[in-house]
């Protein structure tokens, strides 16, 4: 995946933080969500923003000590940012909720990643132990 795929989702999350509630179609149908539902909606909405960010950069021969790192960083400045501009939207509001849960789930997902490559080190290394 390299960083088109990023930059595009990059956009949905920055569209998804100027919707006002009930103005729109969007805003009609953000009023019908429970707003846990759309609290929690964060984590998994920069976790994969993490993970495609990470790939992209391992599509550009970073290593994944360093692209983990940077990639996650990435994601949560994003996440900032958006949370800062949405209280400039009408009816939306800053909250550090918002960017704890953006923070959650880039962690979450970090920790899946660092935990698949380890298993794959281990199967590798096991599979090589027995020749």
């Amino acid at each position: 995946m390299g960083f088109g795929f990023a930059l595009c989702y990059m956009g949905l999350l920055y569209f998804g933080a100027m919707i006002a509630p009930g103005v729109g179609l969007s805003g009609h149908l953000m009023v019908q969500m429970p707003s846990t539902l759309l609290e929690w909606s964060h984590a998994p909405g920069y976790g994969l923003l993490a993970w495609l960010l990470t790939c992209g950069l391992r599509r550009r021969s970073w290593p994944f000590a360093y692209a983990l790192p940077v990639a996650s960083a990435a994601a949560l400045v994003f996440g900032l940012w958006t949370e800062i501009f949405q209280g400039t939207v009408p009816g939306r509001n800053t909250s550090t909720d918002d960017l704890v849960t953006d923070a959650i789930g880039i962690g979450l997902v970090a920790a899946l990643m660092v935990s698949r490559r380890l298993c794959d080190h281990i199967s590798f290394s096991l599979r090589v132990s027995q020749y």
